[in-house]
C-alpha cells in the first residue's frame, strides 16, 4: 500500500544527499510503488540512455534524461528559509502544508 506523501507535483525541491547534492529543480512526477516512493526532479539527476530507433524520421542514440531520486533525499525549500521539513495546519476546516521553521503556508 503506498503511503501519503508530503511532497507533491510541481513543488520546489533540493536535493539533501547523493551525487547531486544542493541543487535545486522542482519535481516533474512523483513515483509510488509499493513502500518506495520516489520523485523525478527537473535538471537533477541526470543520465545517459541509449534510445532506439522508433521510425524513419526519429534516430536513435544516447540522450540525457532525468532519472528518479528516492523521496527521502530531497527536502521541499520554502521561500523564506531555504530547505526544510514540512508540517501541517489547520486552516478553517482545510489541511494546509506549512514550513515546520517558520510557519509559512506552501
Amino acid at each position: 500500500m503506498a503511503q501519503k506523501t508530503k511532497i507533491r507535483k510541481d513543488d520546489n525541491v533540493e536535493v539533501i544527499a547523493g551525487k547531486d547534492k544542493g541543487k535545486r529543480g522542482t519535481v516533474v512526477r512523483v513515483l509510488t510503488k509499493g513502500d518506495k516512493t520516489r520523485v523525478i526532479v527537473g535538471g537533477v539527476n541526470i543520465v545517459k540512455k541509449a534510445m532506439k530507433r522508433r521510425s524513419q524520421q526519429d534516430a536513435g542514440g544516447i540522450a540525457e534524461v532525468e532519472a528518479p531520486l528516492d523521496i527521502s533525499n530531497v527536502a521541499i525549500v520554502c521561500k523564506k528559509c531555504g530547505a526544510t521539513r514540512i508540517g501541517y495546519k489547520l486552516d478553517g476546516d482545510k489541511k494546509v502544508r506549512v514550513c515546520r521553521k517558520c510557519g509559512e503556508t506552501l
